[in-house]
Order: C-alpha cells, then structure tokens, then sequence
C-alpha cells in the first residue's frame, strides 16, 4: 500500500515535531549516600570548614539539592566518628556562648571543569542566609528549600 504524498509529508512534518520537542524540565535531584557526586560536592564544602575550625570533619547531611549545574548543600559537620566540633580556637567561639550559632553550614556551589566551586557558604548562622543569595548568581531558584 502506497501512502499519498499529503500522508508522506504530515508524517515527514510529525517526525520533525518530535525530533524539536523541547527537552524535558531538569529536575531537582539528592545525590545517594556513597555516591561519586554526593562525595565531590562535600568534599568541596570540607575544606572550607577544615580550614575554619581547624580539625577534620565529616558531615551530616540534612539537605542536598543539584540541579544541572547548580548544588545546594545544609549540614552539620562532626568530628570523623562523630564527636562534636569543639570552637574554642575559632572565630565562632563567641557566638556559641551567646546562645547564637546553629552548627550547620550551608552552601551554594558550581561545577566547573576544575570542579565544585563553593560560591557561597555560611556556618554557624541562626537565620535563613540562602535568602540573601537569590538574584546574586544565575541559579535556579528551584535549588534551595521548598521551591
């Protein structure tokens, strides 16, 4: 059975709809505990911390969001075994007798080809910093809680 020309070019025209279909929306993932992504990125936000609190560290994760791009992190960092971070030798050491220092950092970070970049970071703050960081950088908004 021969198809007519206005068949042929109706099918023709379906297949050049399909093949420019825009892509699917990029969705919000959490990479798994033990996984190669979730590693780079934590491993990016730990040298930050190291650095400030002057110990090793490892981390509970409370929240992870990537999307393309894009990472957004919140976690506290313990001691490896979990023991307590001690701030007596930081800057921080002041906040925590105050009562006013959440144990928690929280990071904005990009891939690059060198790598996670942390382009934001806060620890120890007692309010909601990534607010100040919506509008700073070409992120989609969909990357930080409850968007």
């Amino acid at each position: 059975m021969r198809l007519r020309l206005s068949h042929r070019i109706a099918a023709a025209m379906l297949t050049l709809a399909v093949g420019f279909a825009a892509p699917a929306a990029a969705t919000v993932i959490t990479p798994p505990p033990g996984s190669v992504l979730r590693k780079e990125i934590l491993d990016a936000v730990r040298g930050m911390v190291q650095a400030e609190v002057g110990q090793p560290v490892e981390f509970v994760v409370g929240a992870m969001r990537v999307l393309g791009e894009w990472a957004y992190v919140e976690a506290r960092p313990q001691r490896p075994g979990g023991g307590p971070i001690f701030y007596i030798y930081t800057r921080y050491q002041a906040a925590v007798d105050a009562g006013a220092f959440d144990d928690t950092v929280i990071a904005l970070l990009r891939q690059t080809p060198a790598g996670w970049l942390v382009y934001e970071y806060s620890l120890g703050a007692t309010d909601v910093v990534w607010l100040g960081w919506i509008g700073l950088h070409p992120v989609p908004p969909e990357i930080f809680p409850g968007n």
